[in-house]
């Protein structure tokens, strides 16, 4: 069965979509009236084309929560947004009026709206919307730490989620600014994103960086509205910060000094021939390790010897001095944020940020996350995120949490949670919704092969690949797979994809050769009638 349609564009990039394809396992692509439905396909934890072919798109779930928001935003809409303040009602129009010399998407403009909806819409368009809050863990609440509030917004690559990110802040800033004591408004904004290449691009999200920032350069925010843009702050970050630092006391680590918080810390340590630290994995060499051990730096809690009786790695136990609470939060935020408190915080790729609870993965996780290295990264990344957001709330109380994210998943080390989205979705416009608006290229897949297969091969390169590599190709658990290897297999479908593209260069050509004779004719035939 093929997917191809003839006609992949159907909407205007700025208004609702008006029409979808229709795409059912089974069934030909059918060209259906109205919005495509918000949902996901789940398919359970390391299931496989191989193991279930009936079952390889997953069962498609409904985003009832979306649908339910989505109906009510469109009566908000068609209201004139009742409920809102004088200043949102001026963004809102403002965003959206006639003349704009850069229109806004109608993705963006709708999860603007959806998150101002959830704020400030009166209570009868808001009844019965309930979106699920993110609990901590019991153990978490204990050490005083509390639910906040997060709403995700599942948005393709490249429609637009930073744009998003300034229009949300704006909104937010300019009306604590004009309405001081209204705590449903933050005017200090945290946007926290993965690595300094998204961080340094997210700099134009600062309110101070005048005509290069995104307001001016977006036409975010009327012209007489921008000084007062300016007394907000908006900090970028990566996750990293969250992480609490060892102290050190006058050149003296915490450890001998027992300066700060003492947290008890477990880790695997590996035995090898230096001590040092590489890839996230901590060596000693024999001769230190046995003298943390009988220095009591160290409690041993298991090891593992080889056939031959030498200890590889063992799992231990130590107490850590690190930063308080009240330091952490302190250096993320800064002095210029001071104590403000009730502070607007952006997860940037947010799939990054969730908790995790189960402390041993399953036996189908390698596949799920790769190599041990990159579990041990995951799950890092994961918990440091999101104890970091628990702190800053705990310390100076987050107004609410934005999560924007083309993938908004459970990705890993969930149990049944894994592979579903976030239940805290409340707005959806995915990568086929965005192809259907002309919002983002048409992705080119290597769709067809030669194995029969329900999925095929070249769908996935990578995952077709690795299990054709010997164990040397593969470089072993430390190592990365020799380029020669996967060029190896890489190849075909390379090829393949390169001649489809070739294929469409030529159809180009021929139609762009076609219409300079259309037109050529067309000018030879007026110019001969012209009277002389």
């Amino acid at each position: 069965m093929s997917y191809e349609v003839p006609e992949p564009i159907l909407n205007s990039p700025h208004e609702e979509p008006r029409e979808y394809w229709c795409l059912e396992e089974g069934r030909e692509p059918e060209r259906a009236p109205g919005r495509r439905p918000p949902m996901y396909y789940y398919r359970p934890p390391g299931a496989s084309a191989e193991e279930a072919p009936s079952d390889v798109v997953g069962t498609a779930i409904e985003l009832k929560l979306v649908s339910r928001i989505r109906e009510r935003v469109k009566e908000w809409r068609a209201s004139g947004w009742a409920g809102v303040t004088r200043t949102t009602l001026e963004l809102l129009q403002y965003w959206q009026r006639d003349g704009r010399r850069h229109r806004l998407f109608f993705a963006q403009i709708e999860a603007a709206e959806t998150i101002i909806f959830l704020t400030e819409a009166r209570s009868d368009f808001r009844q019965g919307v309930n979106v699920p809050i993110d609990e901590p863990s019991d153990d978490r609440k204990e050490k005083g730490f509390r639910a906040f509030t997060r709403y995700a917004c599942k948005m393709a690559t490249g429609s637009g989620k930073t744009t998003v990110m300034g229009m949300v802040a704006a909104w937010s800033i300019l009306n604590k600014v004009y309405h001081r004591s209204d705590s449903r408004f933050s005017d200090v904004v945290l946007v926290v994103c993965p690595n300094v290449t998204i961080r340094n691009r997210l700099q134009e999200l600062d309110p101070r960086r005048g005509e290069a920032g995104l307001y001016q350069t977006r036409d975010l925010v009327p012209y007489h509205m921008l000084p007062d843009l300016r007394k907000g702050r908006l900090l970028v970050t990566n996750w990293h910060v969250f992480e609490p630092q060892s102290v050190q006391v006058g050149g003296v680590l915490s450890r001998v000094a027992k300066a700060g918080v003492p947290v008890r810390v477990r880790e695997t340590i590996y035995i090898g021939e230096k001590t040092t630290t590489a890839r996230g994995r901590r060596y000693l060499t024999p001769v230190e390790y046995d003298r943390q051990v009988a220095a009591d730096l160290l409690d041993v809690v298991e090891e593992e010897r080889d056939d031959s009786g030498v200890i590889r790695r063992v799992t231990v136990e130590y107490s850590k001095y690190v930063e308080s609470d009240t330091k952490v939060v302190s250096r993320i935020l800064g002095r210029e944020v001071g104590g403000k408190q009730n502070i607007l915080v952006f997860n940037d790729e947010a799939h990054h940020a969730y908790r995790i609870r189960r402390q041993e993965p399953e036996e189908d996780e390698e596949e799920i996350l790769g190599e041990e290295d990159e579990a041990e990264e995951f799950f890092r990344e994961a918990t440091v995120w999101i104890e970091g957001l628990d702190r800053i709330h705990k310390m100076r109380g987050i107004n609410f949490c934005v999560d924007l994210s083309a993938t908004p998943y459970y990705l890993g080390r969930m149990g049944s949670d894994t592979n579903r989205v976030f239940p805290w979705v409340v707005s959806d416009f995915g990568l086929t919704d965005a192809i259907e608006s002309g919002l983002v290229k048409i992705p080119q897949l290597a769709v067809r092969d030669t194995t029969g297969a329900p999925i095929p091969g070249y769908f996935n390169i990578w995952r077709w690949i690795l299990p054709k590599l010997t164990p040397a190709e593969r470089g072993g658990k430390k190592g990365s797979p020799k380029p020669e290897a996967i060029l190896k297999w890489a190849n075909t479908p390379i090829a393949m994809l390169g001649a489809l593209w070739e294929d469409l260069r030529r159809e180009w050509e021929q139609f762009h050769r076609d219409d300079h004779a259309r037109r050529s004719s067309f000018w030879f035939a007026r110019t001969s009638e012209s009277p002389r």
